[in-house]
């Protein structure tokens, strides 16, 4: 296997166990919740833990490479999410399950974070876009099989069970970073720019960096907020148990994995970002027939079309987003930086969505359609600007 495919065979490998640990425990957090003996939002919290572990990594991750090598610290990465996933199996408390579920995200948005900046490295442009699509495979596995296994798994054993899944998928990871220990170093020796804190704010304030990480922001903001309340929702709606909602997971996951089949085909005729304003386009038509579901001018089922649509969308938008963003200085600090306030931007919306929970669906649902609103405000400054 080339050099390049096994970069891309890791990056794949880091982003699926991350994502396993988000899709694996959606459908489990109403029983998580009633064996913890916590209410549904603090439940929704867990997951807020988990993303603001995985963003955590994203402000130090850099400097800690230039010290020690990508080898080293793709390691400690995978070993903290081993732990934390141990400590999950563990736990009785909700104290312990918070805590497990933050070193996760540390661990796992840690791993990924390096995954992308590896490619960001190798490629760049259309071609970083379309490998990044590819990325999308390793998430669309994820989606499927977390979310079916995670409410079957449920479903017919205890919870912890998803612990051992993931401590599976940490020791997988682990030996393909083993793997390619020599590929890391070479990238290592090759890297001669330094990082400085200067570097980050000179970044951030160029508007070809930071309006496709707030576009990049919104569509991910949705996506974590419909993510985190969707078990709750379709409970509300129809009734479904956490199989049930596993089995959606399905369907949501060939959403993203025709999204990511659609970057690929896509860019052969057209722009970036022309391909951008579609994603926006489809996102801000689902959060719209979200909104109206859920105040009943819509027939309950457009709330699945609003679904589905929202992963297709998510799927067209990231690797667009991500390629334009570390077009003007490609590298590890700009994919990193991008990374970090995009998972920073959808933190903070992901944290309103457990606040006006208490307010109903409703609201819920207005924030995303705020959300959409938002990102193509900013998709039309983004074409404005390149034309």
């Amino acid at each position: 296997m080339q050099p390049n495919a096994r970069m891309l065979t890791l990056a794949c490998s880091a982003t699926m166990m991350a994502q396993l640990g988000v899709t694996l425990y959606l459908p489990a957090m109403p029983v998580i919740a009633e064996a913890l003996n916590i209410s549904e939002a603090e439940g929704y919290n867990s997951l807020l833990m988990y993303l603001g572990g995985a963003a955590v990594p994203l402000v130090f991750a850099a400097r800690v490479i230039r010290i020690f090598g990508r080898s080293a610290v793709l390691l400690a990465f995978c070993c903290i999410f081993l732990s934390g996933s141990v400590l999950s199996a563990w736990t009785c408390c909700d104290t312990g399950f918070y805590v497990s579920r933050t070193l996760q995200g540390l661990g796992g948005g840690g791993a990924a974070l390096i995954g992308r900046a590896l490619l960001s490295e190798i490629y760049s442009g259309a071609r970083l876009a379309k490998h990044l699509s590819l990325l999308s495979y390793s998430f669309v596995f994820a989606l499927i099989v977390g979310q079916v296994a995670g409410g079957y798994l449920v479903l017919l054993g205890h919870w912890k069970v998803l612990s051992f899944v993931m401590i599976f998928g940490s020791v997988m990871t682990i030996f393909l970073v083993l793997t390619v220990q020599r590929t890391l170093s070479v990238l290592d020796s090759h890297s001669r720019q330094r990082t400085d804190p200067a570097e980050y704010v000179f970044i951030v304030r160029q508007p070809a960096f930071y309006l496709p990480v707030i576009l990049g922001g919104c569509g991910y903001g949705v996506f974590i907020v419909c993510q985190g309340v969707g078990v709750y929702v379709f409970d509300l709606l129809w009734g479904w148990g956490s199989s049930e909602y596993g089995v959606l997971g399905v369907w949501l996951g060939l959403a993203y994995f025709l999204g990511a089949l659609s970057v690929r085909m896509a860019l052969k005729t057209i722009s970036v970002t022309a391909l951008l304003v579609m994603g926006v386009m489809v996102l801000l038509a689902a959060v719209t027939a979200f909104f109206l579901s859920t105040l009943h001018y819509l027939e309950r089922h457009f709330v699945v079309v609003a679904y589905v649509a929202v992963w297709y969308a998510q799927a067209l938008m990231y690797p667009c987003v991500a390629s334009m963003a570390v077009k003007k200085y490609p590298g590890l600090e700009s994919m990193m930086l991008f990374s970090f306030l995009q998972q920073l931007v959808a933190l903070f919306f992901g944290t309103l969505a457990s606040l006006v929970m208490p307010g109903g669906m409703h609201a819920v649902a207005l924030l995303t359609l705020g959300l959409g609103s938002m990102g193509a405000v900013v998709a039309v400054l983004l074409s404005l600007k390149r034309n």
